[in-house]
Order: structure tokens, then sequence, then C-alpha cells
């Protein structure tokens, strides 16, 4: 799951932001969409990376197709089409769940 995290204001009063790579969701619970509910504003804790490595055995992803092997900032940057695609195309946040209570 990626998804948007808008921090501020370009100059233009467009929204800006970092993607947050929230981890994959299993498929037996992708149709019941339980991930598309959650708090609209609040806190994130995580680590920013620059996407998952990329090696000659990686699958390129299908984002045409809303197929994914590999987290890829750039690839998720054009999806979301960030207002501040420059920086969010570099890098990424990973959330890591420190609440032990709701994993």
């Amino acid at each position: 799951m990626i998804t948007p995290f808008y921090t501020h204001l370009n100059d233009k009063g467009e929204e800006c932001g970092i993607l947050i790579n929230r981890g994959w969701v299993p498929l037996d619970f992708k149709d019941l969409k339980m991930h598309y509910t959650g708090p609209v504003t609040g806190e994130v804790v995580g680590v920013l990376y620059r996407g998952d490595a990329k090696t000659k055995y990686s699958l390129a992803n299908e984002p045409t197709i809303e197929r994914y092997h590999t987290v890829n900032p750039y690839d998720f940057s054009l999806i979301t089409q960030m207002k501040n695609s420059e920086e969010s195309s570099q890098f990424m946040l990973m959330q890591i769940d420190v609440n032990t209570d709701a994993r």
C-alpha cells in the first residue's frame, strides 16, 4: 500500500508531500478493502529510503494493469501525480509500526 502524505502547500497553493510505503496487503484480504479505512490525519513513524533494490532478477512494474513487483518511488509518484514530483520520485517513507497492540 502506497499512501500520499501531504505535508505542505507549494508557491501555487498545490498540495505537496511524500509517499509512504505501508506494506503489502495479503491477497485474501485484497478484496475486503479494509486497508482503505484508517486515520485521515496523524503522525507517521518510519524510515526514509529510495525504494526496493533492483537486481537483474527483479521483474518490472506494470502500472497500466496495476501489477507491481517492487516499490519504486519514481513509479508511484507518476501514478499519484504528486505536485512535488522531483522530490517525491527520489525517496519515500517506509512506515514502521511501533505499537505492538495494533499489529
